[in-house]
């Protein structure tokens, strides 16, 4: 779905006149019933809609609704026909910074991260207003065109929330995180406190997004340094496509026997 469709030039430029939302299906039950109405059943490893404003399917495609190609022939043609339906909700101009695109929970957000081959933002604070305060600064950099799709972001109230931290000498403010190669745990490139934040936040973003590696990565290759360095993520409720519930059932055995 990213190599063939939406990481072309075309459906990119396309997709600035849309939300673009990606759902955790196997984290949250809101979300899994929300992707189950899309697909018309259980929710398997991937699916994909164009909604109107309004939440009601825009497009309706050729298949069960599992990625891009059930509804447009290639990029091009997906990138033309975003442009025609985005003609008919002309676009709001607001006042204020959009939210801050948020994945569900920092847990989830090391994993994106790790998937998505992006350093990792972290907003940690208990008092609310704190948060929200913090939440938007990050935000109005967030949209800006000089880092938009360059971050992950999450907020947490505590960085216990994030599994197998190191690097982190401070315990609340923004955390510039590089996830290791599974999600499974992250390190503390940068932080800031909230007296930093006004004054250092663009550079720290602007350093960290100049100097950030992607390594890429493939499923045989996770697959096998998975199994030997004991790696299994447990998602927030039951994995519900057939054959994904079954890959991972023998992947467990496999990993078992060899702490055997």
């Amino acid at each position: 779905m990213d190599r063939s469709f939406l990481s072309q030039k075309s459906v990119i430029i396309a997709a600035q006149k849309f939300a673009c939302i990606r759902l955790t299906s196997y984290e949250s039950e809101s979300e899994k019933a929300f992707v189950a109405k899309l697909v018309n059943g259980e929710p398997a490893n991937t699916a994909f809609a164009i909604l109107s404003p309004d939440g009601v399917r825009e497009v309706r495609g050729r298949g069960p609704g599992r990625g891009p190609r059930d509804l447009f022939n290639n990029a091009d043609d997906m990138a033309k026909g975003m442009d025609a339906i985005a003609t008919k909700y002309p676009q709001k101009k607001t006042a204020s910074v959009p939210a801050l695109p948020i994945t569900l929970n920092a847990k989830v957000g090391l994993a994106v991260a790790a998937g998505d081959l992006q350093p990792l933002v972290v907003i940690v604070a208990k008092d609310n207003l704190l948060k929200k305060k913090w939440e938007g600064a990050v935000a109005e950099l967030a949209w800006n065109k000089d880092f938009s799709g360059y971050f992950t972001y999450a907020v947490a109230n505590s960085l216990k929330e994030i599994p197998k931290l190191t690097g982190q000498t401070i315990n609340e403010g923004i955390f510039f995180i590089e996830p290791d190669v599974f999600g499974s745990g992250g390190k503390v490139v940068q932080e800031l406190t909230g007296d930093q934040a006004d004054k250092q936040l663009e550079p720290a973003m602007r350093q960290i997004r100049n100097t950030h590696v992607q390594t890429p990565k493939n499923r045989r290759q996770l697959a096998n340094m998975g199994l030997n360095e004991g790696i299994f993520y447990e998602t927030g409720i039951p994995v519900s496509g057939k054959g994904e519930a079954a890959d991972r059932e023998r992947y467990k055995k496999r990993l078992d026997m060899n702490k055997k």
